[in-house]
């Protein structure tokens, strides 16, 4: 697809929303991945990108062309709406948007998505048994996720049942199909009428199945606890009728008896399918929860998130984890010992044959030495008895010559087998230490699989304080309480867990000296260089890969400042053929980039902190040797709302008494670690600003002195130092109070 042909439709708000451009699309119509009343999803390639691609029967345009009224206008709309809603929304959990545009054959729209690998209703019914309850917790949770994003976001999907939930190879879960969903903020702009019932009966709420219907946020986590059931029992549901028949007293004459439609509570309807699982599953309490017939009885999205993350961290669900991996390593050991066994089936058929030829061999030599020694005879008995039979023995003596050539020629074919049996022997005998190698090393794998109370650790990690590499001048940031390190020219980011004293190496990323920051509580990477090109793209580490999760910025550096806060994303400075000033913010719930307020003096690698409502920026490599020193002040409100032209936003603060120091928050306070003085002496202290004198003040001593090393506050506000100058092979850390 060029630029040209790309559509901008008119419910489409593209000076608000970033969309994706590709120079070509290509649909595989023959490739159905699932087909519904209104349309099908196929395969598509959008460049060199495999996705899925949504889009409407062609019949639905035609009807509407000669009949444009509502019913016909229906489809069509909630398909607009939900490409317009899924360019507002971006979250692990929920199927990503990744353009629309018009198909040449049809000229109609098409939603294009990132490509999925199966529905959970396809998973349910081709797994030949119950589902490993791991994996039961570890989808409810992938579903709870996006409903608690939805609804956070004042948003109820309406239609969710195991047809729009999607899985990855890896068995996490994503929702799509929003064709039915609903804004519920009075500000936006309504996606879908409330007057009519959508979605799957089977997996709706009595309220929303009355007339009028009645929508809360509740609805989805109704359908949420028929989902539960549903991978529970690996049975789609089929709830009994809604309402029964029964015999009342007539309220005009008490003697007489009427009928009366009576409700049948939800959980009765469904009971067949609940007597199914077993009483203490530790779902069935929350499925059981969610399908109250009074909304306000059901848990929040939110408690949902909250329950599963319990779940997570049993004992049961760690015993499940390593009953799977177990399985994994005896099926690898059996298909291993059947492949062993089919080679040594073949090495003994060939063994076989070779000693079958060289008997036959053996037998011809004999042969051949009788004949060779009965003319012999022979010809010692024509010698003596007559001369006349001259040429007869000549003719022998002939025959003799070539039987000799025969035996020798025998000789050497069979001294050569010979050879090749030693040399078969000897490949055998390596090819069975081999084996006999792999198979200890899959049963000590086997046998290394940990207990309930062990813990399993990657093997490409090691324990101990002493650091992989050498980490100096790079960036480092903390998620979910792990500590994440990168530094400068190199393309791997080291973890650290303080939970088991581990070092791991994340996917080597794309580029090198980046700046990687906390976005959400998500891993990213901003900026960086590849070659002699530098980058204005972040990557996000999900599903230990590194996607481009997030928009690029609009400046193409390395090395900036990066810190996040409050939905929105700040990059200062960094290094792009020259030293910049630039400072950005992305709002990460509209995914906009805006140029803010420039720094009042241009620096490469500078070190940033946002504590409290105020963006701190300490100067890294600057050509002011004042500069170098100073540690400047912004709100983050203002940042956000500035012109690009000004730095009047910018407020200096107390100077460092060093430089080459790393900024960090600990317990909502700013901290600096380390650094040079003005006699290039590096230094131990560590120094919290004091914003009543506008001071510094020293707070602690490290062990070791240096500067431009790398920090975290780890859980529990302690302080992680590793790296620097000179200090390449130490870690720091310390409890700051």
């Amino acid at each position: 697809m060029t630029m040209a042909d790309k559509i901008i439709p008119s419910w489409a708000t593209q000076e608000h929303e970033q969309e994706f451009a590709y120079r070509n699309v290509e649909l595989f119509k023959n490739e159905i991945l699932g087909t519904g009343s209104y349309g099908a999803v196929c395969k598509a390639r959008c460049d060199q990108l495999i996705c899925a691609a949504k889009l409407l029967y062609p019949v639905l345009f035609q009807m509407q062309a000669l009949n444009p009224s509502k019913d016909h206008r229906q489809p069509i709309r909630r398909f607009e709406y939900e490409c317009q809603f899924l360019r507002r929304i971006n979250h692990p959990n929920i199927v990503q948007y990744l353009g629309t545009y018009h198909d040449a054959e049809t000229n109609a729209p098409v939603l294009l998505m990132e490509l999925m690998d199966e529905s959970l209703t396809h998973f349910l019914e081709a797994s030949p048994g119950d589902i490993p309850y791991h994996i039961q917790v570890n989808l409810s949770y992938d579903i709870a996720q996006a409903l608690a994003f939805l609804h956070s976001n004042g948003i109820i999907h309406r239609d969710l049942s195991s047809n729009n939930v999607l899985l990855n190879a890896g068995n996490r879960a994503k929702v799509t199909d929003f064709g039915m969903s609903k804004l519920t903020d009075g500000d936006i702009v309504h996606l879908a009428t409330m007057t009519t019932c959508p979605g799957t009966p089977a997996f709706m709420s009595p309220e929303a199945l009355n007339e009028p219907p009645v929508y809360t946020d509740n609805l989805d986590n109704f359908s949420f606890g028929v989902l539960l059931v549903q991978m529970m029992t690996r049975k789609f549901p089929k709830p009994t009728d809604r309402f029964e028949v029964v015999k009342i007293p007539s309220p005009r004459n008490p003697s007489r008896t009427v009928e009366a439609k009576v409700a049948i509570p939800e959980i009765e309807r469904r009971q067949a399918h609940i007597n199914l699982i077993e009483p203490t599953h530790p779902l069935l309490l929350i499925a059981l929860c969610c399908l109250k017939d009074w909304d306000l009885e059901r848990p929040s999205s939110q408690q949902l998130c909250e329950t599963l993350e319990t779940l997570k961290d049993s004992a049961l669900y760690e015993r499940s984890c390593q009953q799977d991996e177990v399985q994994l390593l005896r099926h690898q050991i059996r298909v291993k010992e059947e492949q062993l066994r089919v080679k040594n089936d073949l090495i003994r058929a060939k063994d076989e044959q070779i000693q079958y030829t060289s008997q036959l061999i053996h037998e011809e030599i004999g042969q051949l030495t009788e004949k060779l020694e009965e003319a012999s005879q022979n010809t010692q008995a024509l010698q003596i008895n007559n001369l006349v039979l001259q040429n007869e023995l000549e003719s022998k003596d002939k025959q003799l010559r070539q039987a000799k050539q025969i035996i020798d020629s025998y000789e050497t074919i069979a001294a050569k087998l010979q050879e090749a049996i030693a040399e078969r022997d000897r490949e055998m005998q390596d090819v069975y230490s081999s084996k006999d190698e792999e198979i200890q090393q899959l049963s000590s794998l086997l046998y290394q699989v940990p207990t309930q109370d062990d813990t399993l650790v990657e093997s490409d990690s090691q324990p101990g304080t002493t650091i992989p590499v050498d980490l100096v001048v790079g960036s480092s940031t903390v998620v979910e309480g792990k500590a994440y390190f990168r530094s400068l020219g190199s393309k791997h980011i080291r973890q650290f867990d303080s939970s088991n004293d581990r070092w791991t190496r994340l996917s080597t990323h794309p580029l090198d000296a980046c700046t990687i920051t906390n976005v959400n509580n998500v891993l990213t990477s901003v900026g960086g260089r590849s070659g002699a090109n530098f980058s204005n793209k972040l990557y996000s580490y999900i599903d230990k890969q590194w996607v481009e999760h997030l928009p690029p910025m609009s400046t193409k550096c390395q090395t900036p400042a990066a810190v996040c806060a409050k939905n929105t994303l700040v990059v200062a400075g960094g290094y792009n053929r020259s030293i910049l000033t630039t400072v950005e913010t992305l709002n990460t719930l509209t995914m906009q980039w805006s140029n803010a307020s420039c720094l009042p003096f241009s620096t490469e690698q500078p070190s940033a902190a946002i504590c409290g409502d105020e963006v701190y920026v300490h100067a890294g490599y600057t050509s002011s040797e004042q500069d170098k020193y100073s540690v400047i002040k912004c709100s983050l409100n203002e940042l956000v709302d500035s012109t690009p032209i000004s730095t009047d936003l910018w407020e200096g603060i107390g100077s460092l008494p060093v430089r080459g120091s790393s900024l960090l928050t600990v317990d909502d306070h700013l901290m600096a670690v380390g650094g040079l003085d003005s006699r290039k002496n590096r230094t131990k202290d560590v120094y919290q600003y004091n914003p009543t004198n506008d001071s510094w003040q020293v707070a602690s001593q490290m062990q070791v002195t240096l500067s431009f090393g790398l920090t975290a506050c780890l859980p529990g506000n302690m302080l992680m130092v590793v790296g620097g100058y000179f200090t390449t092979q130490k870690i720091e850390a310390t409890v700051i109070h």
